[in-house]
């Protein structure tokens, strides 16, 4: 079988602070040298009960329980069905919130679920890309993102504020212009994936 499609299937925080959206140094890419700004989120995961259907469609896993995999192409349109139906797999944000937010960039001590609140969400499905995912760069991929509206309670938007003010931080607020064009007015890259933020 050609497993010729990357999949990659991610959920994102649309965290909006004074009419601009909550953004962050990309981790691996600063590691090769290029600042780019993400959004908050990242891969959603698969239950194990959902290991004989994925199995059945032949995917080539690309790490762990991630919904990142290549897949022929002509199996595409099952797996699809599978995941709008949003079952045997992550339909929440916390767990990669509380990981970005409390032990990558620090922000929070601690996360409960209760710091925050969903409000919203779209699904996205925008047009087949060559990635440029360090390891993966150049391999036609097809994105998923499930975009949920995020509102932390007053004492955890707070940190959020301080953190935007360290020097050293990581954290930008951006427009949806910036998100646009593709660069912050000072010029640092804004990747493509920011884009399902803005989604009408």
């Amino acid at each position: 079988m050609n497993k010729n499609l990357r999949i990659s299937a991610a959920c994102l925080a649309r965290v909006e602070l004074d009419d601009k959206l909550l953004v962050g140094l990309n981790k691996k890419r600063l590691e090769v040298g290029r600042k780019v700004y993400t959004p908050f989120g990242g891969a959603l995961e698969f239950y194990n009960s959902a290991r004989p259907f994925l199995d059945s469609l032949g995917v080539d896993y690309e790490k762990g329980d991630d919904l990142r995999f290549r897949i022929s192409a002509d199996k595409w349109t099952q797996f699809e069905e599978w995941f709008d139906r949003r079952k045997d797999r992550e339909i929440s944000p916390y767990r990669e919130l509380r990981e970005e937010f409390v032990e990558e960039e620090l922000v929070f001590p601690t996360m409960p679920e209760e710091a925050y609140s969903l409000d919203g969400l779209v699904t996205v499905k925008p047009k087949r890309e060559a990635t440029d995912r360090p390891g993966q760069e150049g391999v036609m991929t097809q994105r998923i993102f499930e975009v949920h509206r995020v509102l932390f309670v007053p004492n955890y938007e707070s940190m959020v504020r301080e953190a935007l003010a360290k020097d050293d931080t990581r954290l930008a607020l951006i427009t949806q212009d910036e998100i646009r064009s593709g660069k912050t007015l000072g010029g640092i890259e804004v990747a493509s994936n920011c884009a399902p933020l803005i989604y009408e």
